[in-house]
């Protein structure tokens, strides 16, 4: 069951409510109490000053990759820029009205979650205050029914699979990998043009091995063993938007499939 938006109380959402009259909130703006206020630690970040973005990879075998992030255009740069998430910031997922909290304090993960909801909902809390929340009823869909075919004689690969009419699709080539004769070595090359934009609603593409690696697929039969091109198919929605939304909450989700292309 879906938790009523109805009693958020405006001083915690001050986005959605017009802003504040200047003298800020002890329940959003520092200070908090205790807090170290260490760079990468959110209670050193007023909400405003915050974002939180899911990322959601849905695959062709029902797989899931689920991670959260909070970000700080006022946090230094620095590699990685994982932030920890303090106390005072509580996070809440409900799938089809299931509850389910983050794993652990050290990492914004929810193991549990599947592709099977019908409906999923996300909550943000500072000090028990409801300060960010958005929802969707669907996901992107995953590819279906890849296949592909080389042409020796042209260097040329075609790939196709079946679209979903609201979906929108790109190709990331990874690299060629190519195994020397002995069987014991590994040789890889990157794409020269690696990212592929397919106008909708196309879902195919056609790789030009001899364009993209600088060589006819001939001329690597001579050397190698055998070939294959590596790459992923992302899929996005154009339709998969929440259904409500408050706060700084970024929904990222796609449909994300890894895919290989045997040359010879």
């Amino acid at each position: 069951m879906k938790k009523s938006l109805l009693m958020i109380p405006c001083f915690g959402l001050l986005a959605a409510c017009g802003g504040s009259d200047g003298g800020g909130s002890d329940e959003t703006d520092p200070p908090y109490g205790f807090c170290s206020n260490g760079q990468s630690l959110t209670c050193t970040y007023s909400v405003s000053d915050l974002e939180l973005t899911y990322t959601m990879y849905v695959e062709h075998d029902d797989g899931l990759y689920f991670r959260g992030d909070f970000y700080s255009q006022y946090k230094p740069p620095v590699y990685p820029y994982e932030m920890t998430v303090s106390d005072i910031d509580r996070l809440e997922i409900l799938q089809d009205g299931v509850l389910h909290k983050r794993d652990d304090s050290a990492s914004i993960t929810f193991s549990n979650l599947d592709t099977s909801g019908s409906n999923y909902e996300f909550y943000w809390y500072r000090n028990n205050e409801l300060v960010g929340y958005s929802s969707v009823d669907r996901l992107p869909e995953p590819t279906k029914n890849f296949t592909y075919e080389v042409f020796n004689n042209t260097s040329l690969v075609t790939a196709q699979w079946d679209a979903v009419p609201d979906h929108k699709y790109s190709f990331e080539m990874a690299f060629l990998n190519c195994t020397y004769p002995d069987g014991e070595r590994n040789i890889s090359f990157d794409a020269s043009v690696p990212n592929y934009s397919i106008s909708q609603p196309e879902s195919s593409f056609t790789i030009d091995v001899e364009t993209q690696f600088g060589e006819k697929i001939s001329e690597l039969m001579s050397s190698y063993q055998s070939c294959y091109i590596a790459g992923r198919i992302i899929g996005d929605s154009q339709t998969m938007i929440p259904t409500q939304h408050v706060g700084n909450i970024k929904l990222n989700f796609a449909a994300n499939d890894s895919v290989f292309m045997n040359l010879f």
